[in-house]
């Protein structure tokens, strides 16, 4: 049936390229133009990354030859059409992406990069081994994410009107019956999630050794080499130079202090999600500087972690013992997006779960029972059971709003392949794969 095709045609999942810290490139790649769409190119390089993170994310490896020109072919048709719906977002002046917005995604996008490590420290290692940091991560992908952003709000524009009747609903269950998915396991969960701080003794221990290598810069050592021998988390690479960033590129607390300098100044010892930076201002241009940075991450103490843990069993043992695991979420939780709502996760299908996650839920129906800590690269987490469901088959009768959505889906799906055919026939669009190609 055509559900599939939905989520490649509508929702327009674009996989974004993960470059070489996720694995190195299956096969070398003599970078060339292999399609024209419009007056933009799309280069070997680009598909390569494409088809890279897709078997990365999936697992699915092409056994054959034929199977990964199929592949290929599939993902460079895909791209071609992001790219179509691309340029015809553009043209719509009324659909603007906030630059929160653009972070918030950005954050999003970082976090699923990470999940794909056993640990932050083996996310951020395998980053300090590319010479790159968390920072060069998001400025990578920052045009990739906002034009992700304008392309979705662009289709929920075009189709916000999109309906289905009841006979239309009742044709595509009648046609659709025995591929329709089934309703999935299910669990509804709220968590208390619990960082893993450093003591204020290592805090302030960072703090100072950022203090003693600033005032070693203003006695005249080089900031450069001192950056590089002391940074951590792959920020000294080549000596801490950032490039000509903008105040977008980077954390507010860091654009505070760095965007007050003028060239040759040297800030004083700023604190960010990442650590402890020292900054100089190399040169600017426009409303661009160019900064060098030294960066001392500041890293928990197996005592820290141990105190950590410490609460995380009391907060659990007070649940248990009747205190409302809400109003605790409010007061402990570190979680900013869940804790106003007292913690609260929503339902989430059980087999797509993240491992740390399935394996603590792993045959849990009871809903008010407590499980944890359950340990992520984002600290621990305390878990309350909210609601519970059965997988089972859907049915006209007891799942009607699920079979419209689904209808509405299906329906949406083939007025975007219309749309889409109709784009592609006033738009220029040459594929040059291999001989057989031909512009049209």
């Amino acid at each position: 049936m055509r559900l599939n095709r939905i989520t490649m045609s509508v929702v327009l999942i674009v996989l974004l390229a993960a470059g070489s810290i996720m694995a190195q490139p299956q096969r070398e790649t003599v970078d060339r133009i292999i399609a024209v769409v419009g007056e933009e190119v799309i280069l070997a390089s680009e598909l390569a990354s494409q088809i890279q993170l897709y078997t990365l994310q999936t697992g699915e490896e092409p056994k054959t030859e034929k199977a990964f020109e199929q592949l290929r072919d599939e993902i460079l048709d895909q791209m071609i059409t992001d790219r179509l719906f691309l340029f015809e977002a553009r043209k719509d002046t009324s659909i603007s992406i906030r630059p929160e917005e653009i972070d918030i995604a950005l954050d999003d996008h970082v976090a699923r990069i990470a999940g794909n490590f056993e640990t932050n420290d083996a996310f951020l290692q395998a980053l300090a081994l590319e010479g790159l940091t968390v920072r060069d991560l998001r400025k990578r992908y920052r045009p990739d994410v906002e034009n992700q952003l304008l392309k979705q709000r662009f289709i929920q524009k075009k189709l916000y009107s999109v309906s289905v009747s009841r006979h239309e609903v009742e044709e595509f269950y009648n046609r659709f019956q025995d591929s329709i998915p089934s309703q999935p396991e299910g669990v509804k969960l709220a968590h208390i999630l619990l960082t893993f701080e450093a003591s204020p003794e290592i805090e302030d221990s960072v703090k100072a050794f950022a203090s003693q290598l600033r005032q070693q810069v203003l006695d005249g050592a080089d900031f450069a080499t001192l950056s590089t021998r002391h940074s951590d988390l792959g920020a000294g690479a080549n000596g801490g130079d950032l490039g000509y960033i903008s105040r977008q590129d980077v954390v507010p607390e860091f654009a505070r202090a760095a965007f007050n300098l003028s060239p040759g100044d040297i800030s004083g010892v700023i604190r960010t999600q990442f650590g402890y930076h020292v900054i100089k201002c190399e040169g600017r241009r426009d409303d661009k500087l160019r900064l060098r940075h030294i960066l001392l991450s500041v890293t928990p103490s197996a005592a820290d972690s141990a105190r950590t843990y410490e609460v995380a069993d009391s907060l659990l043992t007070a649940a248990r013992a009747g205190e409302d695991f809400e109003e605790m979420a409010k007061a402990f939780s570190r979680d900013d997006e869940t804790r106003a709502s007292g913690g609260e996760l929503g339902w989430f299908a059980t087999a797509q779960l993240p491992p740390e996650f399935s394996d603590a839920v792993a045959g849990w129906d009871t809903p008010g029972e407590y499980r944890g800590p359950v340990k992520t690269q984002f600290g621990l987490h305390l878990l309350k059971l909210l609601d519970y469901q059965e997988a089972r088959q859907y049915t006209l009768e007891d799942d009607f709003d699920e079979i419209k959505e689904l209808a509405r889906q299906d329906k949406t799906g083939q007025i975007v392949d219309e749309w889409i055919a109709e784009v592609k026939e006033r738009t220029y669009i040459e594929y040059r794969l291999d001989p057989e190609h031909a512009a049209r």
